[in-house]
């Protein structure tokens, strides 16, 4: 559109939509996405019980004291009761079972606070505490299966 002096005149209509453009662009921009968020956590990949194990995509992990629910997972409770060798075929076959059991406790109290992933080790960068639901997942250890392999 051009006025009457020939240059041209942008309707207002046009300057809202461009004005709402940039300001979306800038709040995209400045939400701290996963890039920003994965910075703040410091894990090994080798430490995640269930979930991402890439720290880069972390937004909501969760951590666990790893050998004090593998300690009160049944399979344990049975190689100390029975004293199985945890290195004998049966003593094997129950530490994988007891394993999985954890990652499956560990996923139920996952979908039900909203995080991502559990750890064993995981620590924020900035120092913040990443939340410890060890007890959560311990009272879980006896409604869950171990998945299969």
């Amino acid at each position: 559109m051009f006025s009457s002096q020939g240059t041209a005149r942008l309707s207002p209509l046009v300057l809202f939509a461009t004005a709402l453009a940039v300001v979306a662009f800038i709040v995209i921009q400045g939400a701290g996405g996963p890039a920003e968020a994965a910075a703040s956590y410091e894990a090994r990949a080798s430490n995640s019980i269930s979930g991402l194990t890439d720290v880069s995509q972390l937004s909501n992990p969760m951590a666990v004291r790893y050998d004090a629910v593998m300690d009160a997972t049944e399979e344990r409770v049975r190689i100390r009761k029975e004293k199985i060798d945890p290195t004998s075929p049966l003593g094997e076959i129950l530490e994988s079972a007891a394993h999985r059991r954890v990652s499956a406790a560990s996923r139920v109290i996952m979908r039900r606070d909203g995080h991502c992933s559990a750890w064993k080790k995981i620590k924020r960068k900035d120092g913040r505490a990443v939340p410890d639901l060890t007890a959560d997942v311990v009272a879980q250890l006896g409604a869950v299966t171990p998945d299969p392999e």
